[in-house]
């Protein structure tokens, strides 16, 4: 079987918002990062000093929105990172916050937890306390936490499917009832942080071309077959056998991709922006057979301002974050490919948001 260039009017005629809801995921899958393969990635990207100094800024900014008796009181705060990884942002925050600040770290990676208490040991540091959980069954009692954090952890939320609440893989109600949760277990005044991928709010839907991805920097050459590209080990793939194998796993992107007569490739805006971030995840065939399962764009500004509304927050701050070209983390490498909108026009990735923003408040009352 030969994947052969198609040109359809499906694409440009058809967008629709699609539920990806029946997406095949064993739900007794073991978490991602579990794996040993991925820790080395996490950690690497987690202590990537500009990726902690723009989260610093972001979050000590946001937990100075804090308005609960504790913090008027001048007592101790308590702050929860769900999905803390090895502690690192837990770590930085210490030097910015109070000294006298307790830190909850929760994940689902014994490991990562038995890096972050590794690090602390070896700081001193002994106001940090982990746990092992699930971010759906938060082991926190109601009104206790002054904030609660998020650092590229809401599209794992969205991207997993969730047994407490029986929703399938890429529900955003998992989000939702997250923030639910996490309204509970805040104090009044209390926070709550998100920072995560982005995905695009401005014409989500429209048509954008992947032109002249690079057939000639991989150690496998192209293959038109659909088996055997589906075999190859991926990290040997030249760039245009990666984006096709792109196509071919991700699972949202089923019915949403074409390629033209010159081989182009043609996707959503909103699809760009997954391509341009999971091709990051090619350090290993194992990061990317987990990477894969991940929709890292979930929420547009205003569908999260809305679900935070009926959680029963109030809206400090939510939007999204463009990243120059020249110090983004996922920037287009040269001669890798081009990002162009129909006409031919060159786009750069300033012209798709990388992160979204929020900080959100439990009222007083």
């Amino acid at each position: 079987m030969k994947i052969q260039p198609v040109r359809s009017n499906y694409l440009f005629n058809n967008f629709k918002i699609l539920s990806f809801k029946q997406n095949p995921i064993d739900k007794n899958e073991i978490a991602k990062r579990t794996s040993e393969p991925n820790l080395s990635t996490y950690i690497t990207l987690m202590n990537n000093k500009m990726n902690v100094d723009s989260n610093i800024k972001f979050f000590v900014s946001g937990l100075c929105k804090i308005d609960s008796d504790t913090k008027r009181r001048n007592e101790p705060l308590e702050i929860a990172d769900i999905g803390c990884c090895d502690g690192a942002l837990c770590r930085k925050l210490s030097e910015f916050l109070p000294q006298n600040t307790k830190y909850y770290g929760l994940d689902l990676s014994k490991p990562m937890l038995d890096k972050a208490i590794e690090q602390d040991k070896i700081s001193g540091r002994k106001n940090t306390f982990y746990e092992v959980g699930n971010a759906f069954n938060l082991p926190y009692k109601k009104a206790s936490k002054d904030g609660i954090i998020l650092s590229s952890i809401m599209h794992e939320l969205y991207s997993y499917p969730s047994e407490e609440y029986g929703e399938e893989a890429y529900s955003k109600d998992s989000i939702f009832h997250f923030m639910q949760y996490a309204y509970d277990c805040l104090k009044p005044g209390g926070v709550l942080i998100i920072k995560d991928p982005a995905t695009a709010s401005v014409d989500p839907f429209e048509p954008v071309k992947i032109a002249n991805a690079n057939k000639n920097d991989g150690e496998i050459p192209v293959t038109d077959d659909v088996e055997e590209l589906k075999k190859a080990n991926i990290t040997k793939l030249s760039t245009y056998d990666k984006l096709r194998r792109f196509a071919l796993d991700f699972y949202p992107a089923k019915d949403n991709i074409e390629w033209d007569e010159n081989g182009d490739c043609i996707m959503p805006r909103w699809l760009v922006t997954e391509w341009v971030r999971h091709r990051k995840w090619l350090k290993t065939p194992e990061n990317w057979a987990y990477e894969i399962k991940e929709n890292y764009g979930t929420l547009r500004p205003d569908e999260l301002g809305e679900f935070a509304k009926k959680a029963g927050f109030n809206v400090v701050k939510i939007e999204n974050i463009s990243i120059p070209d020249d110090v983004n983390i996922y920037k287009i490498n040269e001669n890798e490919f081009e990002l162009k909108d129909m006409a031919g026009n060159q786009l750069s990735l300033e012209d798709f948001p990388m992160f979204i923003e929020a900080v959100l408040r439990k009222p007083r009352n």
